[in-house]
Formats: structure tokens, sequence, C-alpha cells
């Protein structure tokens, strides 16, 4: 008889939010983590609940250990995001300014009105970059890249409806990104530079050949696990009607990146990691994810008046036309309601990524899984809502009498 090998779960987590540990073991011994996983919480300040486990490769039974990252798809979103709010702060950008302000190109085909916060709410009317099929070769060369934005025509009326640009965020901002950036870096680059290096973040865009031992192989949702979720959250079906429609955004989008393949493994290809694309294939780990956003919680990335700008949406929830249902998208991040109805930002990444900055609670929570689920994002998550719901039910019952004082992180 084959002995069941123990799931290795490794953290720790502040005595008052032990029952944060239960929750992401059941999610393993359960049947729903099919890999690995690591979940990280931040509260006032201090870190109360940092955990991983399972495998950063399942196939050879290789352990997620501290320091495994992995890919965080649209959660780089997020970090696009806090890059562009640090130019806003700097003086060096408005969410206002049309985009040809810095790129008097780009104004060709009905681009001419498309400001730079339509490209961050995902209003452009650029979802996906029609007849373009990407090679390596136009994904490294930034005048191609140019070239080949330059020339396209919306694929609807900018600014009059909310389509989710999955992938083409990334080759926009990127580009915008250049050409206000004094030293014209990357996000990648800036990123690095500005923010990773300085605060021991863990957050890669690109540039990360040295980071390669440490990333966790993605794999796909096995047939088994599609059927639980789908009976979990019915609402699944749904979306899958707007992901797998061929005539669809999101086809249309896949396209986009088709010789790299069909499905998310193909972020296990290290080339594609290497072109270092700000939308999608940012590494790291949920620890990082979490420790970036309470630097723009506590104001040392930004000024006040800047985070007054972003903490909260300022527009009504629209519906999303890539994705199927209502979302608030505003200046990059993604407006969630906490379980305590409150407002969060971050971003969800697809096949299970999570991280949310809860503003009024100042608690944040990461997540990442390298067992792609089928919901992919937001609300569809069994895993990550099982860990939220149980973070804020141990948030409840903390009398704010006896709250400590913050604490800083641990490096």
């Amino acid at each position: 008889m084959k002995q069941k090998r123990e799931i290795p779960i490794h953290g720790t987590t502040d005595n008052i939010f032990s029952e944060v540990r239960d929750s992401f073991r059941r999610n393993f011994t359960e049947g729903w983590e099919k890999a690995g996983a690591s979940f990280c919480v931040i509260h006032k300040g201090k870190v109360i609940v940092d955990l991983w486990g399972g495998y950063a490769d399942r196939e050879c039974f290789k352990e997620w250990k501290e320091d495994t990252i992995s890919t965080i798809f649209s959660c780089t979103k997020s970090v696009t995001a806090i890059c562009f709010a640090i130019l806003v702060d700097r003086g060096q950008l408005d969410y206002s300014d049309k985009v040809i302000k810095y790129w008097p190109e780009f104004g060709q085909n009905g681009k001419q009105d498309i400001t730079v916060e339509m490209v961050l709410s995902h209003t452009a009317g650029l979802p996906y970059f029609p007849g373009v099929t990407f090679t390596e070769d136009e994904l490294i060369d930034n005048n191609k890249l140019s070239y080949i934005i330059e020339n396209l025509k919306p694929v609807y009326t900018p600014g009059t409806r909310t389509a989710y640009h999955a992938l083409t965020f990334g080759w926009l901002t990127d580009q915008i990104f250049r050409r206000v950036d004094s030293a014209h870096r990357t996000v990648g680059q800036f990123f690095k530079e500005e923010i990773a290096t300085k605060h021991y973040i863990d957050i890669h865009i690109g540039e990360c050949a040295s980071e390669e031992n440490r990333l966790a192989r993605l794999f796909k949702c096995p047939p088994t696990l599609v059927s639980r979720e789908v009976a979990y959250d019915r609402s699944i079906l749904k979306l899958a009607r707007y992901f797998y429609n061929p005539r669809g955004y999101f086809s249309a989008a896949r396209r986009n990146l088709s010789l790299y393949g069909t499905d998310f493994t193909m972020f296990n290809n290290s080339d594609l990691r290497a072109v270092g694309q700000p939308a999608v294939n940012g590494i790291g780990s949920a620890r990082a994810m979490a420790r970036l956003h309470q630097l723009v919680l506590d104001g040392t990335l930004l000024s006040k008046d800047t985070f007054e700008k972003i903490k909260y949406p300022r527009n009504m929830t629209a519906f999303d036309h890539m994705i199927g249902e209502p979302q608030n998208k505003e200046h990059g991040f993604t407006y969630f309601k906490s379980p305590l109805k409150t407002w969060q930002f971050g971003h969800p990444g697809v096949g299970g990524q999570m991280v949310r900055a809860d503003v009024d609670n100042e608690l944040i929570v990461a997540y990442l899984t390298n067992g792609m689920k089928t919901a992919g994002c937001e609300d569809h998550i069994f895993t990550f809502n099982r860990l939220q719901r149980k973070v804020y039910e141990c948030v409840k019952r903390i009398p704010k009498f006896e709250l400590p004082p913050p604490e800083e992180i641990d490096e």
C-alpha cells in the first residue's frame, strides 16, 4: 500500500490569527490546492500571517519554501499602477493627460483622445491588438513594438465601454512610461531601481534570470477541480462563455501571444518572463506583494494628496465586456468590497492570484498559487475566499483598545 505523502505547511501566524493557518492547511488537505501556495497578511503595519506550503514543482515534489517566488500574473498590474502613481506624485504625469502629450505618434487612427487614465482603467478601446501575433523579436524591440501600437485602430470608441486590457495594458503602459520617466526606463526597470532595491521587495518584472531557481512551476487545473469549483460558484459557467467565445475579446487577446502557447502555463517559458511585460508576467512572493502595498498605505511611496486620489474608486462599477461581469477599475487598480464592505484596492491575477489593501482596516491580504484555478480571479476563488473570510473574522474579534502598536516589518 502506497503511503500518503504529508503536505508540507510552514510559516507563522500571530496568536489571534492562528485559525488562518488551519484554513490554509485545509485548502491542501481537502484537495482545493493541488500544487503550492503562499499567503501573507499585514495588519496595522505588522506581518501577522506569513504562510507557505505544498510544492513549487509537484512533479518532483520540490517543496514551496520561504523564498519561493511564483508568477503573479495580473497582480503585476497593481505594481504598475503604483509606479504610475509615483510619477503622478512627482508631477511628471497626470491621469487626465492625453497619451499624445508624451507620445504624439500614438494619436493615429482614432487614438488621439485616449488619456492615460483610459489606458489604466481599461477603457482605451484596445483590449486586444487586431491582426497582431507577436514574435519574440517584436516583444523585446521597443521601436518595433511602438510602431505596431501607433498604427493600430481602436476596437471600439475609446471611453465608451470597459473591456479588460488583459495583455495590452502592459504593452501600452510600458511605452507610455518610458516616454514620461526622465531616465526612459521601463516599468520593470523603474520598479527595480526606485522600489525593489531600496525597500527589499522581492518582485521582478523582466531581467529575472538570476531568480529562476526559486521560481514555482505552473500547473493546469485538473478536471476534477474544475467540477468542484463550478459546484462552489455557478457564475463561473457564465464567465466561461466569455472566456471561450471564439469571437470574444479574450480569444482575440490570446492570439496576440499565440506563438508562445494557448494556455497560461506558457508563462513557464523563461524567454517570455524575460520580456518583462508589466501586465501579466511579474514574479514574486505573497509576502513581497503585501509589503509593497504596505509601503503605499503607510505613506512611504506616495504623498497624502496622491494617495487620496487612488485609495477609493471615484466612478460607478461598470460591466466589463472582456470578463463578463461588473467590475471597478481605475488608476490601474481593481477595487473590491471586503467581507466588512470596506473598499480594497489591488488586483487579481488569473489562476487564483490576489493582492488587496483595505485602507479603512489597515489590512493587506496577498495570495499566490502555482496550481491554476479555473475560476481565475475576482470573488470566484474558493481558496482565497476561505482565507480572506477567516482573516476578517479574526480582525473583528480584536478589541480596538487591545490592538498592538504598529511594528516595522521584518526584512
